[in-house]
């Protein structure tokens, strides 16, 4: 089974998200959260922070898990495989290109924008957002 962490780092005041453009598949030229593979004995919690800190030069220090969802092997996905989904809330810090992509603080709306096809999934991120933003009780963004 392949296990991967994707986290999504809002701007301490809420109105922005840290996301990045993908240099590679999956999604390809797609915004996204950061995130990566979980490496063996490693839990949701210590991948992310690695993961963040490898991309971004971000210490996280308090992120949450959200979800974790399982995809089952199918003809595309040659194993059963699962993303779990966390969030922080950090300072809005400059973050320069990598081989993973560029990095950028979006604002929230465009995370939240349902129709936007250029966020990577199937509408899934912004669902996790507005989701995320229900737990905290952030609902300044939406009706």
């Amino acid at each position: 089974m392949k296990k991967y962490v994707v986290i999504f780092l809002f701007a301490k005041d809420y109105k922005k998200v840290l996301m990045i453009k993908r240099n590679k598949p999956p999604y390809k030229d797609c915004w996204n959260g950061i995130g990566g593979k979980i490496e063996e004995n490693e839990t949701e919690i210590q991948a992310a922070i690695r993961e963040c800190y490898e991309e971004t030069g971000i210490k996280l220090h308090n992120p949450k898990l959200f979800i974790t969802c399982i995809y089952h092997k199918t003809n595309e996905m040659k194993e059963e495989t699962t993303l779990s989904v966390l969030y922080d809330f950090v300072d809005e810090v400059s973050v320069k290109p990598n081989y993973e992509g560029i990095y950028e603080w979006k604002d929230i709306s465009f995370a939240l924008d349902f129709h936007n096809k250029e966020l990577a999934g199937l509408a899934n991120i912004s669902q996790f957002v507005k989701e995320i933003f229900d737990i905290e009780g952030i609902k300044k963004f939406y009706d």
